[in-house]
């Protein structure tokens, strides 16, 4: 079962690059292209803050 969510507004401008990364972890079982990893839900679960990069 595989999940991609929580996109808010950019979910439009997200989705091939996050469909491409979960296709990559299906059929391969890992990401070839772009690590997705650390957006995996198992951060949450050992309490593994995602810090945003990107902010100005």
């Amino acid at each position: 079962f595989v999940l991609a969510n929580g996109f808010s507004g950019h979910g439009l401008q997200q989705a091939p690059a996050v469909g491409r990364g979960l296709s990559e972890v299906i059929i391969y079982g890992q990401y070839r292209n772009l690590d997705m990893s650390e957006l995996s839900y198992r951060r949450i679960i050992s309490n593994t803050p995602f810090l945003e990069k990107a902010v100005i």
